[in-house]
């Protein structure tokens, strides 16, 4: 008889293989599967001497027997040597079997494998088989919802940013919180946080259920048998999953940790069974659940909102929100890992740190992307976010309508005297007051732009009820829209007046620059080529202009992390900054009298720089063509003040004064709209575009600020593929005389 045995052996269950058989040191017990040729024959349980046989290495000799279909089950521990048969565990006597007799019983033992696999499924899914079980069943899971950078899945395949509240997930559950729940706004990044944990479980020696919240319609535990049914062709019922999950909260060892992806909290089964979990199940469960922050009070608050839930007893809360700078530094890494390299500058653009602008920002560069060929991705979206945004919620139906005139709302109400704390905040979110948006759209319109995640509960300085948009990019969309539909009509009977107007605009609102550049791009085909040019030369009349501040000015300003703060310039040298509230602090520094100056009249140049429009261009009497972007962009580019939005500076964004100004650091790389427009300008064959020669005569301007612009333009192209020679050639022949030429360098 030929006979072979292996230490380790594989268990198909269902669409899952196990390796089963490891040796396990702390019960001194390695399973071996017998064969004969290739018909398995038994089981062994080795035990270490002087270890009693238990029924429970019985029964798990038994349920390996009846997945391997071998008809038997040797358990022995050197002294004491038991035979059983499979099918019915009667143990027989003596040590020897007829080759007949030993047929019958591979025939018999198949026949209880079909019958008791259920059985054995249930058995080792819940002790030996639980963590490689846990594992099946979340790797099958997030496989469903992952793709590439094409598809439109929640997940991309291999882009995982580690994320701070993946630690603090972490933190709460090391520290014996039962739950923690982890809130934050639409397309926050919450799901990768999950998967993030799920992914990195080994770290703690955790066993991570992923569940999709909504797949739970009739419950947790109907979701998890009919997932068992599918993976491991276990046709459990609602109960057998549910003494399933307890075995595995009963085991001692290892935690299960349960992820629900979107908690739907209108589910009453399943809040029901969140409970039931919570409350009845083993001390080895911990629960992370991840809501909207529009529900966070509703789980853990009752409804008086001032005592705890029971779940908000015993829950730590996570916040999540945009990438903070490491953050966003490690989706830089993992962009490259992956071939995608942000243009050195991306840092200081804001609008990149919403987790899902990033991703769809890139998704088109980096379908094509590889370590060995790399994908240049933009430094700053500008007026791009708007389209990505446009796309990404293209399903609104209805509700599009609401936001439409939810936008006009907005748009009149800014005219309205407010509050300066509100007028201040208006540059870092959208929001309107409640009473306004009452006028314009009924109470289930309201409800509805809630629960999809658009409008939030906020409030304001005047203490008056808001709505707060909650995806200003989507909403950004639509106000450029809507300004694009009027802009023809006030260009056409006032081109200046129309200027001013859009600036008036694009000053008091939030990603203002880039919505009007948007609204102008948008509104072309009916402003005509000559109207486009008399707006763009309307704008260009109001150049930025440095004020200085005299003694006796008072300010206010708002600073996100303490409030509104007073500032003052006394007659007497001295400069005070005064914070407001209960623990108000002034601090008083002297100051020179030159010190202190603004940069008034920003807005207009803002916006062009934000433009980046290229289709306008003429014919000139000989044929070739002259492109209006060209001579707009050397204009702009002389600029000498710093083309960003104030306040949107990031920390390390550094600045030189120069003559009349000042210009961005060039260690900044790609950081104003302007400076990626001309190497976009310079990048792209653009009819009506002579980038050698618009080279030279940025080169020859003897403007600091140009020629600043346009080394980090033309640095950043060397670097590129097909471009980067001429770049280099550039840079060596044209940037670095003009450079040399000025004083302000040296």
């Amino acid at each position: 008889m030929d006979l072979r045995h292996q230490l380790r052996f594989k268990v198909q269950l269902g669409h899952t293989v196990f390796d089963a058989g490891t040796a396990d040191y702390v019960e001194g017990r390695a399973d071996i599967l017998v064969y004969q040729k290739e018909t398995p024959l038994a089981v062994l349980e080795l035990k270490r001497e002087g270890l009693a046989i238990t029924p429970a290495d019985e029964e798990q000799g038994r349920s390996y027997a009846l997945l391997a279909q071998a008809p038997l089950v040797v358990i022995t521990n050197g002294t004491d040597t038991r035979i059983f048969q499979t099918h019915d565990m009667a143990r027989l006597e003596g040590t020897t079997l007829e080759a007949v007799e030993l047929a019958q019983r591979v025939k018999t033992a198949a026949t209880a494998a079909r019958t008791g696999v259920s059985t054995a499924i249930s058995k080792l899914l819940g002790t030996d088989l639980a963590t490689s079980a846990v594992k099946a069943l979340t790797s099958n899971e997030l496989a469903e919802l992952t793709s590439g950078w094409e598809g439109g899945e929640r997940f991309v395949e291999g882009f995982i940013v580690p994320r701070r509240a993946t630690r603090e997930v972490r933190v709460a559950l090391r520290s014996g919180r039962k739950v923690a729940v982890l809130a934050g706004p639409p397309l926050s990044g919450k799901s990768s946080v999950l998967r993030e944990l799920a992914l990195t479980s080994d770290q703690d020696e955790w066993d991570v259920l992923y569940v999709e919240g909504s797949s739970c319609g009739e419950g947790l535990f109907r979701r998890l048998a009919n997932v068992l049914a599918a993976q491991f062709s276990w046709p459990a019922s609602t109960d057998d999953a549910r003494v399933w999950v307890r075995q595995l909260t009963n085991r001692g060892d290892r935690l299960l940790v349960i992820c629900i992806d979107t908690l739907p909290l209108a589910s009453a089964v399943l809040l029901g069974e969140l409970d039931e979990l919570l409350w009845s199940f083993g001390d080895g469960l911990r629960v992370v659940v991840s809501l909207d922050e529009n529900d966070l009070d509703s789980l853990v608050l009752k409804p008086n909102r001032r005592e705890k839930t029971r779940i908000g007893r015993i829950s730590s809360t996570i916040k999540i929100g945009n990438y903070d700078d490491d953050e966003f530094k490690a989706a830089v890494r993992v962009l490259a890992d992956l071939g995608g390299g942000l243009v050195y500058g991306a840092q200081y653009a804001i609008e990149l740190r919403a987790p899902w602008v990033l991703r769809a920002a890139v998704a088109d560069q980096m379908v094509e992307a590889s370590p060995e060929r790399r994908a240049v991705l933009a430094p700053l979206l500008g007026v791009q976010m708007f389209d990505v945004a446009d796309d990404r919620f293209s399903d609104l139906g209805e509700l599009r309508d609401d936001l439409k005139r939810l936008t006009v709302a907005y748009l009149n109400d800014l005219n309205t005297k407010r509050h300066h704390g509100d007028v201040l905040s208006s540059l870092q979110l959208f929001s309107i007051r409640q009473k306004v948006v009452r006028q314009h759209l009924d109470r289930q319109a309201v409800q509805d732009l809630v629960q999809s995640g658009i409008l939030r509960r906020g409030a304001s300085f005047s203490d008056e009820a808001t709505w707060v948009f909650r995806v200003p990019e989507l909403f950004g969309q639509q106000i450029a829209t809507r300004i694009a539909s009027l802009l023809p009509k006030k260009v056409g009977k006032d081109s200046q007046e129309a200027a001013k107007w859009l600036i008036a605009i694009g000053s008091k609102i939030f990603f203002g620059d880039a919505i009007c550049a948007h609204a102008i791009s948008r509104a072309i085909p009916d402003l005509g080529g000559r109207l486009y040019i008399e707006l763009i030369n309307s704008l260009l009349r109001l150049p930025p202009r440095r004020e200085k501040l005299p003694a006796g000015s008072r300010m206010v300003t708002l600073l996100p992390s303490v409030g509104l703060v007073d500032v003052n310039i006394g007659r007497d040298g001295m400069l005070t900054l005064s914070t407001r509230g209960s623990a108000a602090q002034t601090l008083t520094v002297p100051i020179e009298d030159d010190d202190l100056t603004t940069v008034a009249n920003m807005d207009g140049w803002l916006i062009l720089s934000q433009l980046r429009e290229y289709r306008v261009a003429f014919q000139e009497e000989d044929g070739s063509l002259f492109n209006l972007a060209a001579p707009l962009l050397l204009e702009l580019g002389g600029c000498t003040e710093v083309l960003r939005r104030p306040g949107s500076d990031l920390e390390g964004f550094h600045t030189h004064e120069i003559e009349g100004g000042s210009i961005s650091c060039l260690q900044n790389g790609i950081a104003e709209p302007i400076t990626w427009s001309i190497a976009e300008l310079l990048s792209k064959d653009i009819p009506g575009v002579d980038r050698d020669a618009w080279v030279r005569e940025a080169a020859a301007s003897g403007s600091p600020a140009l020629v600043n612009r346009l080394g980090q333009a033309l640095s950043h192209l060397s670097k590129l593929e097909g471009i980067g020679n001429w770049a280099k050639d550039m840079l060596a022949n044209e940037f670095r005389p003009a450079l040399a030429a000025l004083p302000q360098f040296h």
